[in-house]
Order: structure tokens, then sequence, then C-alpha cells
């Protein structure tokens, strides 16, 4: 095997003979965390690449300590679960404003939200959202839905369960996709909504577009996913052309955040950045930093105004 089982104290001298300056609490670490996680996981900053390909295998820069290698580990862990937070707010505007316009567009309509032709895109799409309304509310026999006392409620109670309720049910991801699909004019009205928002709070008039809403949630989807799976954030790229980081998405947090909570999560994040410049080199934190595009960590987290 090419990667035997290592004991911790095996792991230990494998990291030191590689360059790594380990102390009393390393074994205690890669015991609780895994060395996968912590040490593959955040180990590019820190590697020496002549050095590594010289010798074949991975060689660290001079000075590199475990510890040093953990703050970053610890550092992305907190990054996710404050990003986590400010996203499951963020999804709660697209859901509670969606829901508004479309039910604003269908008065009088019984559950307008399952008929296919107030949407614009295709049958296999479309199709594909009404099989999981209907699997929410319990109507496809051959699939069980999760059992939500909301949506029993209001399927025993009432005639119809409206899409606002629904919508707790639904995932970012599906409320993403009921938001692209509506047509043009309710795309507009939803944009819109946020432009007025923003507006109000900011005492700024300001106009987003539906396809600036489209792209702002589509990042703040493939991010929140990237928090749910527990995988790296600060590094993390998306969008077609891998190219969107996280400073981008903080800056799409912007439009569809209010103002105070907006500030909050720059407040925290700034200083979790500079917490991080306390524990890292200059040289591997411009590393990271230059991955989250964070030119500079002072006077970089401002309210554009």
């Amino acid at each position: 095997m090419d990667k035997p089982f290592k004991t911790i104290e095996e792991q230990v001298e494998l990291l030191e003979a590689r360059g790594v300056a380990t102390d009393d609490g390393t074994p205690e670490v890669l015991l609780r965390e895994g060395y996968y996680s912590v040490v593959n996981g955040y180990k590019e900053p820190f590697i020496d690449k002549e050095k590594s390909e010289s010798a074949k295998d991975d060689r660290y820069l001079p000075g590199t300590s475990f510890a040093d290698i953990y703050a970053l580990f610890m550092f992305d862990r907190e990054l996710r679960m404050l990003f986590f937070k400010y996203f499951a707010i963020a999804e709660e505007a697209l859901k509670t404003t969606s829901a508004y316009c479309f039910s604003e567009a269908h008065i009088g309509e019984k559950e307008p939200y399952l008929d296919a032709n107030n949407y614009d895109t295709s049958p296999n799409q479309i199709g594909l959202l009404l099989s999981d309304f209907n699997t929410a509310l319990g109507r496809k026999p051959h699939r069980k839905p999760k059992r939500k006392l909301y949506l029993e409620h209001y399927s025993k109670n009432h005639d119809e369960v409206p899409i606002w309720v629904l919508m707790k049910y639904l995932t970012l991801g599906q409320a993403f996709k009921f938001y692209c699909f509506q047509p043009e004019s309710i795309r507009n009205e939803i944009a819109k909504a946020f432009s007025s928002l923003y507006a109000n709070d900011h005492e700024k008039p300001i106009r987003i577009s539906p396809r600036r809403l489209r792209l702002a949630y589509d990042h703040i989807k493939d991010f929140r996913n990237i928090c749910a799976h527990d995988e790296r954030f600060y590094c993390a790229k998306t969008s077609p052309s891998r190219d969107i980081a996280v400073t981008d998405v903080v800056n799409d947090m912007q439009l569809v955040l209010s103002k105070n909570t907006y500030v909050e999560l720059l407040a925290q994040y700034a200083a979790m950045l500079l917490k991080l410049s306390n524990s890292l080199g200059p040289d591997v934190l411009n590393k990271v930093l230059k991955e989250m595009k964070v030119e500079s960590i002072y006077g970089a987290f401002s309210v554009n105004e």
C-alpha cells in the first residue's frame, strides 16, 4: 500500500522529517481532527515547491510549524461557520421575496406553483421542480416525503398549501431554481423588491437587475454548499470559469442583506482575518489572502456608499 496506516507517533515523525516543527499538542490534534483533514487539507501555502520537487515528496518552508497549519485549518472552519449563518439569512430573503412576488402575480389561483404554464423554462427542468413540490406535499404515493408538521397542518386543515409555506421546505438550490424559472415579468418584480430594500436601508438608490440577482444567488448557493459539506472555504472557487472567490461572494451578500446585517458580517470577517495575520508569517498570509482575493486586510471592508 502506498498510503499505509500510521500511528499518531509515526505521523508526528513524518511531519518533522518533512520540516514541520511539532509540539506537545500535535498528537491530540492529529487524533481528534485527523492528519488528512488538517495537514493534507491546509498544507499548500506552507509547501516549499522546489525542495518538494527535488525530494519527490512534501517539504515545507523553513520555520513552518504544525501550529501554523492548524491555525489555517481553524480559521477556515470558523470562516465556514460565520458565512453559513449569513447565507441562511440571504436564503430567507430570496424565499420570502420570491414567494411574495409570485403570489401577487397569481392572486386567486389555487397552488399556482404546481402549474407548469406559470414558468418560463423547459418542460424537463420545471418537471423536476414540480416533482419535488409534489413529493414535499405528500402527493406522490411512491415517494415518502420528509415529515414536516407545518406542511401536514396546511394539507389537513386548509384547501391549499401557500407557496410561502412550501418555501420553508425547499433547499436554497430549489428556491434558486424557482426564481430562475419565473417569467421575466416576475423576475423583474423580485429584483425590484431587492433594489427597493437596498435603497431604503442604505438610503441610496440602486438598480439590481434580475441577472445580477441571479449571479449573486448562484455564488451564494455554491459557497453555501461548500459550507454544508465541510469543504475548504478560504481557497474555494466557483462558477463555470472557477474564478469566483470569497471576496466576490462577500460583495454579493451586500445586495441581499440589510445594511446592519452586512456590517455585522464584515466586522466579524475582518476580525478573523486580523487574527489570522497574527498567526501566520507574511509570505504564507499573502498566499492565503490572494486565494481569497483580499488585497488588504486594513480598509478592505466597508459598505459601498
